[in-house]
């Protein structure tokens, strides 16, 4: 589905491409799908969710204080009481491309 979805993108819109998938779509074939059609001309990029497991709490658990920062709307103002932190290497998932985690 995903690669006719990628071939009804007009032409001149091909250069970029962001696609955001949800916990379903948080597998290894996908994202190596995803990787896979990247060339000189066209960059696609994801973003995946998955379901928090005991192992991600305990990842958020271990950040310092310092590590937040107030979040932002959509419109860059400030999201009062929201905070947000950077997890990457602190929550290890064997199996997952390079640089995915």
């Amino acid at each position: 589905m995903l690669r006719e979805a990628l071939a009804q993108v007009p032409g001149a819109s091909t250069a970029k491409i962001l696609v955001r998938v949800d916990g379903a779509g948080a597998t290894h074939g996908l994202h190596e799908h995803l990787r896979d059609p990247n060339t000189m001309r066209r960059t696609v990029r994801f973003t995946t969710g998955w379901t928090i497991t005991d192992e991600d709490e305990k990842a958020v658990a271990r950040l310092p204080e310092a590590a937040w920062e107030t979040s932002l709307q959509q419109d860059g103002s400030v999201q009062e009481g929201c905070f947000v932190a950077e997890l990457s290497g602190l929550n290890r998932r064997e199996g997952w491309i390079r640089g995915m985690l």
